[in-house]
């Protein structure tokens, strides 16, 4: 597996996040589109702080982290990674069209597309030897835009060619129709993690029911809402959780927080911090909040030792 360090064996990956952010530039909003990188006089500020929060979740017991930011300021991401000892596994792909930088947001052109993400994986991100380890792919909700499948057409052809695994943003709503133009297109199932997928939940047994179909075909589902009520309750995260594993699935799913924080205004904003949900507990939401809060949680709640292994080393 490629990190910002280099190849890792996948045994050697131990406890691992397979959905986070090292760096997040948060500041749009669907209201209030456009890209806004990190401000120049907090750099230096911003590889301090990264590399704290990821020292915090190796002292936790976190040992690797998957980067689902397919866009970054590559020199921060190397000089954060010499900074800790948790593994990075950096991304490359297209994130939500109205929250991207330019240059990726007004590629048109499918190979064009399949290019980029293949350069990246294969030579290296900005003119570095650092190369991507999986794919992030993206949509708004569901029916996926024509821009959006074609991101989704190129990275099925990129994942053909290289092997390289694709975690997408998506949820219960648009998972099913991001899986079938994959998989339609000749992608791998068993390399397909489908991201967000407790969002919304709602402990309905038909809803949850109705999603087996895209665990039997080999792909994965990664849940991250822990802490966060807004999006989805604990009892019905649990028991989105407990109904896969009973029915055979629990290799087939990951636990993650999603973390990621934005400056604004000159704070570090979490997500959840902002407006509408305005969480007060937001920041709490580390990646070391996985192993310090959601692991204890999940095991009081009767969830195995070995389910958790399952699904965050196995």
């Amino acid at each position: 597996v490629s990190t910002m360090k280099g190849p890792v064996s996948c045994t050697s990956l131990g406890r691992t996040s397979i959905h986070e952010h090292v760096l997040w530039f948060g500041g749009p909003r669907l209201i209030d589109v456009g890209y806004t990188p990190i401000p120049e006089e907090r750099r230096a500020e911003t590889v301090k702080f990264a590399a704290h929060l990821l020292n915090e979740a190796g002292k936790a017991g976190l040992h690797t982290i998957v980067d689902c930011t397919p866009f970054r300021p590559i020199d921060l991401y190397q000089k954060i990674a010499r900074l800790t000892s948790v593994n990075i596994v950096p991304s490359t792909g297209f994130y939500r069209r109205a929250k991207i930088p330019t240059a990726w947001a007004s590629i048109e052109d499918e190979k064009a597309m399949e290019e980029l993400m293949t350069k990246e994986i294969v030579q290296g991100i900005g003119g570095t030897s650092v190369r991507a380890g999986i794919m992030k792919l993206a949509s708004e909700g569901a029916p996926l835009t024509d821009w959006e499948k074609k991101t989704f057409r190129a990275g099925e052809r990129v994942q053909k060619a290289t092997g390289t695994p694709i975690v997408t943003h998506s949820g219960p709503q648009s998972a099913a129709e991001q899986h079938d133009i994959l998989v339609r297109n000749g992608a791998d199932p068993g390399k397909i993690v489908l991201s967000h997928m407790d969002v919304g939940i709602n402990s309905s047994i038909e809803k949850i029911k109705s999603l087996l179909p895209l665990l039997e075909s080999g792909s994965y589902f990664e849940v991250d809402t822990f802490g966060q009520e807004f999006y989805t309750s604990k009892a019905d995260l649990i028991y989105f959780l407990r109904f896969y594993c009973d029915a055979g699935f629990a290799n087939r799913l990951f636990i993650s927080m999603d973390s990621n924080w934005h400056w604004e205004n000159g704070a570090k904003i979490f997500e959840g911090g902002e407006p509408p949900a305005s969480d007060p507990n937001a920041s709490r939401r580390t990646f070391s909040y996985l192993m310090t809060n959601v692991v204890p949680d999940l095991l009081k709640s009767g969830f195995s030792q070995k389910e958790i292994d399952t699904f965050m080393i196995d």
